[in-house]
């Protein structure tokens, strides 16, 4: 969606963008351009504070983005949902199942497992309250987060018959004027002994580590690896960065999530090259004119 703003700076959003670029400096070891990004990470910076998408708030609401699913490549793809509610209370548990998974829908995070009787109901009622009062917009500057109601939702949990969950596909996808390229990043052994390798749209093991260090797995062969990667693309369609989370679970592919800002911004690249191979990639049609000072 362009943007083209014209926009004068509040003292407080300086502030917050001062702060940003502060805690940027720290993990990434460069001061970032917020204004005029170049790198991957800047212009996640540069997204959470001047990109006003509203479809953000609703393909980041996990209740919400359900229909946004359902329309862009069918309800099939959807983990089968057991419930949505207001409040902790209004919760079920003892009807869900051997295997569920309980989410707040408004946050990053709030995610609560169900598995083998692990089920500590009186601390996860309590998280979740805290969760339900706060304002993850304001918390991470994204700020599409503020506008999504407070919700829970229940999912079935996707094991298989050993207890363990199914490898996480996360496709970066960089959209091009409707020529999509990606990087595949999977998580392995999630709960465990996780960890995650990063291949690119070939398939091919890269060197990149992003945070979690590479135990450097070569892709898997995946009979409906094909399919998986259409998928990613259709959903990837309206923006010209989104991360895409899919699992590939028994032979049927499940979607978990569109991401908006991959670890806000804030996850080290190694090499620092990708940083900037990424950010060029990043076809970024937010237009900005600041008149204040440069930061």
């Amino acid at each position: 969606m362009p943007t083209d703003t014209r926009e004068v700076l509040s003292l407080n959003k300086q502030w917050r963008i001062f702060k940003t670029q502060c805690r940027f400096f720290k993990k990434h070891k460069y001061w970032p351009n917020i204004i005029k990004p170049v790198t991957f990470s800047e212009k996640i910076q540069h997204r959470k504070f001047f990109d006003k998408n509203p479809l953000y708030s609703v393909c980041a609401d996990k209740f919400a983005v359900r229909e946004y699913v359902k329309s862009k490549v069918g309800e099939q793809y959807l983990v089968p949902l057991l419930d949505v509610v207001d409040t902790p209370e209004q919760l079920k548990l003892d009807t869900y199942g051997d295997a569920f998974v309980v989410k707040t829908t408004h946050d990053s995070g709030g995610v609560y497992l169900y598995q083998n009787g692990c089920f500590n109901k009186k601390n996860v009622v309590q998280r979740i309250n805290r969760s339900l009062l706060k304002d993850t917009g304001i918390c991470r500057d994204e700020p599409w987060y503020s506008a999504i109601r407070p919700r829970i939702i229940v999912e079935q949990l996707l094991t298989n018959s050993a207890g363990a969950l199914p490898s996480d596909y996360k496709f970066h996808m960089f959209n091009q004027g409707g020529e999509m390229v990606f990087f595949l990043q999977v998580d392995y052994e999630r709960g465990s002994n996780h960890h995650r390798s990063i291949y690119d749209q070939n398939g091919e093991l890269t060197n990149l580590c992003i945070k979690t260090k590479s135990k450097q797995v070569p892709l898997a062969p995946l009979a409906n690896y094909h399919e998986m990667v259409q998928v990613a693309k259709k959903l990837a369609e309206d923006f010209d960065y989104v991360r895409v989370d899919l699992y590939n679970f028994e032979g049927q592919i499940y979607f978990g999530e569109l991401t908006f800002a991959h670890g806000s911004g804030f996850r080290r690249f190694n090499p620092k090259s990708y940083d900037y191979e990424w950010g060029y990639l990043w076809q970024q049609k937010t237009q900005l004119q600041c008149s204040s000072p440069q930061i």
